[in-house]
């Protein structure tokens, strides 16, 4: 029996060939690193899908040796269907035989972790050509790669709306919004969420005096989280140590918890994300004790 090639229902494989603006003989950058993650997402499916196809064979034999003729029939009739189909998503899963259930989940969960994984790797790439692009004034080749951007994303990793106390790393955070400002939003605006991530400053909001603005980045210098902490409930003041050091002490209200951070320090923050408005925005935001 000839090997799975590929997945059209959650893990299509579309070539960017086929795109306008793709047809032609030598790719921008851009094109070619998005290109090249649709070449690593299919050469993933086609592993995964191989030992697929391996599985059900000797799930079958299994059965088989096992004088289970429910089992080794319904495994074969899998067999057949992706034979024909060469597809399988959660809507192929089988009540019975558990055996088969689960390598159906596992393979489809491994595939998707593997595809988000390489999607995710190539976003930062994207999303510098796509600022470069901007700041040159060359905006329909940004939008192209805006587009590359939201077409990797749609097809290979769907929408999971965070839930509430998840911790998530800014460089996370700053990457979402920085492909896809909308489907960022849909991911996490309006969720409280942890943020973690490395202090690249802190001062004084400058239109509300009660509120201080601390930032946080991944370390890369794409950009920042804002996060918003009320004098309402905390005490802030700078603090100086030795050999110059400079400390920001952040006390609750009540003097129950203090807490003292450096420029360069890494640090959760928990609060509700607001999307984003010249950087990522986190408000009514809290300490962790």
């Amino acid at each position: 029996m000839s090997r799975i090639r590929y997945l059209p229902v959650y893990f299509s494989i579309v070539f960017f060939l086929t795109q306008p603006g793709f047809g032609q003989a030598t790719l921008s950058p851009a094109e070619a690193e998005a290109q090249k993650c649709e070449d690593k997402i299919a050469n993933v499916q086609r592993d995964i899908l191989g030992k697929y196809e391996d599985s059900l064979g000797e799930l079958q034999l299994t059965f088989q040796k096992a004088a289970d003729l429910d089992g080794a029939l319904t495994v074969r009739a899998e067999r057949q269907r992706v034979a024909k189909e060469q597809s399988l998503s959660d809507k192929d899963y089988v009540d019975e035989p558990k055996a088969l259930r689960t390598l159906q989940t596992q393979l489809v969960t491994k595939v998707r972790e593997l595809t988000a994984q390489l999607v995710q790797e190539s976003m930062p790439r994207l999303i510098e050509f796509k600022k470069t692009l901007t700041v040159a004034g060359k905006l329909d080749e940004a939008l192209n790669v805006r587009s590359a951007i939201e077409r990797l994303q749609n097809t290979h990793v769907p929408v999971v709306r965070a839930s509430a106390g998840t911790v998530v790393p800014a460089e996370t955070l700053i990457l979402a919004y920085g492909a896809d400002r909308g489907r960022a939003d849909k991911t996490y605006k309006g969720t409280k969420i942890t943020v973690h991530g490395v202090l690249a400053g802190y001062r004084q909001d400058s239109a509300d005096a009660n509120v201080y603005n601390l930032y946080l980045t991944g370390g890369t210098g794409n950009g920042w989280v804002q996060c918003s902490l009320s004098a309402s409930n905390y005490r802030f003041r700078e603090e100086k140590g030795s050999f110059g050091a400079v400390s920001f002490v952040i006390t609750t209200k009540d003097g129950d918890s203090t807490a003292r951070v450096q420029k360069g320090q890494t640090v959760d923050i928990r609060g509700v994300c607001e999307g984003f408005d010249e950087v990522v925005r986190l408000g009514k935001c809290e300490l962790p004790r």
